[in-house]
């Protein structure tokens, strides 16, 4: 999709989150809607052309995106070219918090927390999905209706590497999903230490890999 109509980003929009590569911004007339807009850094808008042509790789294959923020097309605001993306929000509407934020102010959750996280390394793994900047406020713990929750991707998807034929071939995708997935919970546990994060519970290793042939070449 993309909307060929002026979005008016003024003064009074809600910021809802800023970074070294993007600003992002509630969309003014829809709220299940977020822009995305490139900094001023000098590698935000390749970054950002990157993240469009991942996400279009994965609308192509149809890919499960239930655990990731949706890419919605492109934009045209009045501070400059944006991205729509998929705004994850609480059942009060209110936007989701960040894993980060859980671990370090709600301890009692951190078992709960657990469970989601070894759900969502599985879900990566299993649908080839690779994420290139996996930290833990990239990552939101959204509550739904109920006691519903899940955590949600919300940036850095794709593979932000040069050389990209290998990850035609999913074997070493998995290599690398496993490799990036088990660095990033060493860091959760390193930024956390006072949060249980066991390694047998949250790393992902080749005897999750469905295939048994490809534990060889995943390397």
């Amino acid at each position: 999709m993309v909307t060929h109509n002026l979005i008016n980003l003024s003064s009074d929009c809600q910021t809802i989150g800023e970074g070294l590569f993007c600003t992002c911004y509630l969309h003014p007339e829809d709220n299940s809607v977020c822009i995305k807009l490139p900094t001023t850094h000098k590698k935000a808008r390749k970054r950002q052309k990157a993240d469009e042509a991942y996400y279009r790789k994965l609308h192509k294959t149809k890919a499960d995106l239930t655990y990731i923020s949706d890419y919605l097309g492109s934009c045209q605001t009045s501070l400059g070219p944006g991205h729509l993306y998929q705004y994850i929000k609480d059942k009060n509407g209110k936007t989701s918090k960040t894993l980060n934020h859980y671990l370090a102010n709600y301890p009692q959750e951190t078992e709960e927390l657990c469970t989601h996280l070894a759900k969502l390394g599985r879900y990566l793994l299993e649908n080839h999905i690779l994420v290139s900047d996996l930290h833990g406020n990239n990552i939101v713990f959204q509550h739904l209706s109920g006691n519903s929750k899940k955590l949600m991707i919300v940036d850095g998807i794709g593979d932000r590497v040069i050389f990209t034929a290998p990850n035609f071939f999913n074997s070493i995708k998995a290599g690398k999903i496993i490799r990036r997935w088990n660095k990033f919970i060493r860091r959760l546990q390193a930024d956390h230490p006072s949060a249980p994060l066991p390694k047998e519970q949250l790393y992902l290793g080749n005897e999750t890999l469905t295939d048994p042939t490809t534990v060889n070449r995943a390397h």
